[in-house]
């Protein structure tokens, strides 16, 4: 189940993350702006943040193996629309198809059935190693791509190919949760209202924070649209709390419990997105050019990842074994901590490709670290029957994290650009690594805020 499922989490990080460095030459074909383009990348975040709740909701009620296989359907028609795009509007349309990223908490409410507290740990930790190699995957065919001379519509077609052997590998080897026959005696319901607000809750967080370098950090739309959110996500709490069939539990959202292993997302997120682009950035800029970078291709860039995807396989079998001796609170600092030190290190260090390597190498223990301890606590304290919708939170929560980590990197990387300049400044991504280490900070405090009484054994398991 674990190796079937990290396939999955696998496979569509490389159909994510390939496109990205061709996204300039599709921008080129279609006569996109930049506004345009944004907003086809944006476009995969928003559907993410309106469909994660119905669909989570609607598996722990009428099955998650089968909301699993619609949703990794809907990614693989997005694909298919994504390339055969010949305007703006129909390429959007296909982005936002791809964002449908339910599978995750879906297979958290597989798992919570199927497996085991230990086995479950287990799975989640090849999970994360399989996401890891994803990672290098990905921007390492994107990069090899551009060698070729493919296209941005290669691209798709490749991420269409992939999500099809994701949909076979669910079809076959996917097992299923107990939903249908737990709810078989009871009336279904999906709060529509409730899940609704939180889709468009989040979706005008992510608008607001990705868009304000485009309209400005204090224009009226950008401030409406965050604001808005933070409005929006004040209703549903309220909304949650007085219903009967909620989306889950409140008193327990908000508990040391499970209010850190969610708020750890955020500086994931934020933390990703700085990694990924500043290193990225940093290692295409040529030396003579800027006076900074090494000057890499697209391609040798991406295997700058590969000491994250080795962390990722050896720290994602190595933590489930932890978490059965010890309680999840020790690790969980320790891998904040870690990602601090990452952080820092990147912020003294980048100007040397080995110590780009060290600090890709460091923040990918780190990264696994807390992303297997803080899914598995989400996993163990989900209410029985109720394991998709409840991490379907941890998934919003790391979207809006991406976005607010794009704006951040946006904000940064252009300070003192013009037209007459459009090369960043070396001291830019040193506020960039600063702005990692603030979200570090923020990880540490989420963690060490993690209740003593939070156990992950075998003893806990639904």
């Amino acid at each position: 189940m674990g190796i079937t499922f990290s396939g999955l989490m696998m496979l569509n990080e490389v159909g994510a993350l390939m496109a990205i460095p061709l996204y300039t030459s599709m921008s080129v074909e279609l006569g996109l702006t930049p506004t345009q383009v944004s907003w086809a990348l944006l476009s995969t975040l928003l559907m993410g943040a309106v469909s994660i709740a119905f669909l989570s909701k609607a598996g722990d009620l009428f099955g998650h193996r089968k909301l699993l296989l619609v949703s990794v359907s809907m990614i693989f028609i997005g694909y298919v629309i994504s390339a055969l795009a010949v305007n703006f509007e129909t390429l959007v349309i296909g982005r936002a198809l791809v964002g449908i990223t339910a599978g995750q908490a879906l297979i958290i409410g597989i798992m919570n059935d199927r497996l085991t507290a230990l086995s479950r740990q287990k799975a989640i930790g090849v999970i994360a190693g399989g996401q890891a190699i994803g990672v290098t995957l990905g921007f390492g065919l994107g990069g090899l791509m551009i060698e070729l001379g493919a296209t941005w519509r290669h691209s798709f077609w490749i991420g269409a190919a992939l999500t099809l052997i994701s949909l076979l590998g669910v079809a076959v080897w996917g097992s299923d949760s107990d939903a249908v026959v737990r709810n078989r005696s009871i009336k279904k319901h999906i709060d529509i209202v409730s899940v609704g607000i939180l889709g468009l809750s989040l979706t005008a967080i992510c608008v607001g924070i990705s868009q304000s370098t485009v309209w400005g950090l204090t224009s009226l739309s950008t401030l409406a649209f965050f604001f808005g959110g933070l409005l929006g996500l004040g209703v549903w709490f309220s909304w949650e709390r007085r219903s009967k069939n909620p989306l889950v539990d409140i008193s327990l959202l908000v508990s040391r419990r499970l209010l850190p292993a969610y708020a750890v997302f955020i500086a994931m997120g934020v933390g990703g997105m700085i990694t990924f682009n500043l290193i990225l950035g940093y290692a295409q800029t040529p030396f003579p050019v800027a006076g900074y970078g090494f000057g890499l291709s697209p391609l040798v860039a991406g295997f700058l990842f590969i000491p994250m995807t080795v962390a990722g396989i050896v720290v994602g079998r190595g933590i489930p074994r932890m978490l059965g001796r010890v309680r999840p609170r020790i690790p969980f600092v320790g891998g904040a901590v870690l990602l601090l030190v990452a952080f820092a290190w990147q912020y003294f260090m980048h100007e040397h490709l080995w110590g780009v390597l060290v600090g890709v190498l460091l923040y990918g223990v780190a990264y696994t670290m807390l992303l297997t301890i803080a899914i598995s606590v989400i996993a163990a304290e989900a209410p029985e029957g109720k394991g998709a919708g409840t991490a379907a939170i941890y998934i919003g929560i790391a979207l809006t994290g991406a976005s607010v980590g794009a704006a951040l990197f946006g904000a940064v990387i252009g300070m003192g650009v013009t037209p007459a300049n459009p090369i960043p400044a070396a001291g830019n991504y040193d506020a960039g690594w600063l702005v990692g280490v603030g979200a570090a900070v923020v990880a540490i405090i989420a963690t060490a805020s993690l209740s003593r009484d939070v156990e992950l054994t075998e003893a806990v398991s639904h």
